[in-house]
C-alpha cells in the first residue's frame, strides 16, 4: 500500500490510539488549528498531525499541540518517517514523538513522545471537557 492522502494514515494511526485506551476524535480544533487525530482518556489529551512528506512542518504543528496535549505525534508514511529520524534531535528536543506507518498499516514508533513542557492545564481541561460533550468527529472503526 502506498500512501498518497493524509487521510490514508488515519485508520492506522486510530487504531494505534484505540488499543491504547483512547477514545479518539478527528479534526479537533486547539488554538485555531485542527490536529488530524485527537485521542483522550480520563484527564489525558494526545493530539497527531499526520503528514505524507513535510516532517518540518508537522513538528511545527505538534508544537502548538502540546498547549492542550500531554503528548504530541507526527505521523508518516515509512519512508517518509525515515528521512524524518535523520532529524531526531529535532523531535527529541521538542517531546514529539514520531510514528512511522508501513505499507501493511503497522504503526511503529521510532521516537517516543515525552510528556509536553507547554502544557496549559485551563486549555486542556476546555479541550477535554468540549470533547466529553461529542462535538467532535468520532473515529469509526472498519468493518
Amino acid at each position: 500500500m502506498t500512501f498518497a492522502l493524509e487521510t490514508e494514515l488515519l485508520e492506522p494511526v486510530a487504531a494505534w490510539l484505540e488499543a491504547s485506551g483512547f477514545d479518539v476524535r478527528v479534526e479537533v480544533p486547539i488554538l485555531g488549528r485542527r490536529a488530524d487525530i485527537v485521542g483522550s482518556r480520563a484527564d489525558r489529551i494526545t493530539a497527531v498531525e499526520l503528514k505524507i512528506y513535510d516532517w518540518r512542518g508537522a513538528l511545527r504543528q505538534a508544537l502548538a499541540y502540546q498547549l492542550a496535549a500531554d503528548r504530541a505525534w507526527v505521523a508518516m508514511p515509512l519512508t517518509a518517517a525515515c528521512r524524518a529520524y535523520r532529524n531526531r534531535w529535532r523531535f527529541e528536543a521538542e517531546n514529539v514523538g514520531l510514528l512511522a506507518i508501513d505499507d501493511e498499516g503497522g504503526v511503529r514508533t521510532p521516537i517516543a513522545a515525552g510528556e509536553s513542557p507547554r502544557l496549559l492545564p485551563f486549555l486542556q481541561t476546555k479541550i477535554l471537557d468540549s470533547l466529553s460533550g461529542g462535538w467532535a468527529t468520532r473515529v469509526e472503526p472498519s468493518p
